[in-house]
This record gives structure tokens, C-alpha cells and sequence, in this order.
């Protein structure tokens, strides 16, 4: 039956393989290089009067064409495996009625199933997963720079979700084939459920999986010394406090100004601190603190990113066990 599987599988087995060779090779060559690049940038940071800010602002802009790429690729890359692995793998053979032919060469219905969702599942979860463990490496002086990593898109593609999202699409894929017996339909089922699901857990399940912390700090020296900047955001004459919380952490809500009544200020009622007044972030803070100034922020600490990661890894990891148990819930049923 190993055999079987492999003789059925090995066109895509050898096709991911070969995509994935070449992935390995350009990643590995390229990211020796952009690892040197951040060094010699780092190093040039450090020299006084480094125009820091410009010189990591052009090492992003140098890798963000292969980093854009790759991010996509690895989004789709579960999607794909659920729809081109997982679909085909029963509703296949059920629409072409070869597996009646397989269950009387003495194999079970049971053991015929196992075989294809352990191996194929298993094979759809080392492709994603080395594909992961590369990108994350590659871009990791990328991530370092920009500070992100709580991202929609930055969190969706590195360290170990990808795994989850691959063994969830390929078994998700692999129970609507079972159920409708038809490849076309379950391609499109496997795509819209899977898309609509990672939107949902990007918007509403990701950011509650962990307590928020909720503070109302200060507009002062100490607040914007580790802010991104001050400034009016959108157009508008609101005063907003850029990337105020600590660092690494991802920031859920907050950053406008208010005053001690709660309400928020505009640019022009602190012009005197904003325009013309005290030179750098201290000083402006220095000014603001008199004025009883204050954000509402809510954040998840630098320090959940794993658990984070854990967490939706292993809920993936348990849908995909429900639709692998539904599978076999199915096939007893049918052969009975």
C-alpha cells in the first residue's frame, strides 16, 4: 500500500521537491549575503553621526522584493498543498471507483486510508515546514529592522504556524473530497473555508487567544524617548503618539492623545511643544508633561509572541485531527 501511495503521489512529490531544492538554494546563497549586509549596516549605525534611520531604511528597500515574494509564496503554500494533495487524494478514487478494486487485493478500507493521510499528510507538513524554517531564517535581519513580527502577514509566515495551516488545508481537503466525492468541488470548498478561517483568526480569534495589557501612560520625556515619533496621523489635526508601547510588543489599540477628561487633543492646541519648540523626543515630552497628557493603550507584551504561536499551531493541529477522525468516521460508515 506504501508502494501504491508513492506511485500515485510521486509526480507532486518530486514536483514540491524540486520548487523547494531551488527555494533552499536561493534562500541559503542570498541570506548569507543580506546576513553580511546587516552586519556591515549595524556596524555603520554605531559610527557617530550615522544617519541610521536612512542607511537600515535602504537595506529594507534592497530585500523587499524577494521578501514580498516569498511571504506570498508561503501563504499559499497550504492552500495549494489542501487543494492539489488533499482533494484529489479521495474524491479521486472514489469518482473513478478504483479503490473498490483496492479494497479486494486484502486491504482494508481502515488501512488504505491511514496509509494515504499519514504519508501524504506528513509530506505536506515537511515541505511547508522547511520552507518555513528557511524564510524565517532569511528574513530574520529583515523582521530585527522593522520590528514586526506580530504582523498579519509576518506572523502567518514564520517559525511554526505554516505547519498547522499545511496540516489543516490538506486534511480539511481531503474530508470535503471524502464527503462530496467530487475534486472540482472540494478544491473550491478547501479554498473558500480555508481563506475565510485565516481571516477570522487574523481579526478576531488571534488577537483574544492572550489577556491584553491595558495601560494609560503618561505624555512625557520617558513615553516618547521609546516612541516611534509624535505627530498628526492622516491628515487630520489629532495628535498621536507613533508606536508608543514597549518594544517588540504588538500594539492592538491606542496612541491618540488625551487630555485628563478623556478626550482627545488636536495638533494645533500644543503647537507651541510641536512646531518651532523643544529639539528631540525628550524635550517635546519635557514640554507635553505640564498639559496632564495620557494614551489609552492595549497590547500584547513581546513575551506572547511563542505562546501565540503554540496556541494557533496546536489549534490548527486539532482541526486537522477532526477532519482526519471525520474521514475515518466516514469510510467506516460507508464500507459498513
Amino acid at each position: 500500500m506504501i508502494w501504491l501511495t508513492w506511485r500515485q503521489f510521486r509526480i507532486q512529490a518530486l514536483a514540491a521537491a524540486t520548487v523547494l531544492a531551488a527555494a533552499a538554494i536561493y534562500l541559503l546563497v542570498t541570506g548569507q549575503q543580506m546576513h553580511h549586509a546587516y552586519t556591515v549596516a549595524e556596524a555603520a549605525c554605531r559610527q557617530p553621526r550615522s544617519q541610521c534611520g536612512l542607511i537600515l531604511q535602504q537595506f529594507q528597500q534592497a530585500h523587499n522584493g524577494p521578501l514580498q515574494l516569498f511571504q506570498l509564496l508561503l501563504l499559499a503554500m497550504p492552500p495549494l498543498i489542501g487543494v492539489f494533495w488533499g482533494a484529489p487524494l479521495i474524491a479521486s478514487e472514489l469518482e473513478r471507483g478504483t479503490h473498490r478494486m483496492t479494497w479486494n487485493q486484502s486491504i482494508t478500507p481502515m488501512r488504505w486510508l491511514t496509509v494515504k493521510l499519514t504519508a501524504v499528510g506528513l509530506a505536506a507538513i515537511a515541505t511547508s515546514g522547511s520552507f518555513s524554517l528557511l524564510v524565517t531564517w532569511w528574513a530574520s535581519p529583515l523582521d530585527h529592522v522593522a520590528d514586526s513580527r506580530f504582523g498579519a502577514v509576518t506572523f502567518a509566515t514564520r517559525n511554526i504556524v505554516p505547519l498547522g495551516y499545511a496540516a489543516f488545508a490538506f486534511a480539511l481537503a481531503t474530508a470535503l473530497g471524502l464527503a462530496f466525492r467530487r475534486v472540482l468541488l472540494a478544491m473550491a470548498l478547501t479554498l473558500a473555508v480555508f481563506v475565510g478561517l485565516q481571516v477570522l483568526f487574523a481579526t478576531q480569534v488571534r488577537p483574544n487567544l492572550l489577556p491584553s495589557t491595558v495601560s494609560q501612560p503618561a505624555v512625557n520625556a520617558s513615553l516618547l524617548s521609546q516612541a516611534g515619533g509624535i505627530g498628526s496621523d492622516g491628515g487630520n489635526d489629532l495628535l498621536t503618539v507613533f508606536n508608543p508601547g514597549p518594544a517588540g510588543a504588538w500594539i492592538q489599540s491606542g496612541g491618540n492623545v488625551l487630555n485628563s477628561q478623556g478626550q482627545q487633543i488636536s495638533f494645533s492646541e500644543v503647537s507651541t511643544c510641536m512646531n518651532g519648540g523643544p529639539q528631540g523626543m525628550a524635550a517635546i515630552g519635557d514640554c507635553l508633561a505640564p498639559h496632564d497628557l495620557h494614551i489609552d493603550l492595549t497590547y500584547q507584551p513581546g513575551s506572547n509572541y511563542w505562546p501565540l504561536q503554540w496556541y494557533e499551531t496546536g489549534i490548527y493541529l486539532a482541526l486537522a485531527a477532526l477532519f482526519s477522525g471525520a474521514c475515518f468516521w466516514r469510510i467506516r460508515r460507508h464500507h459498513d
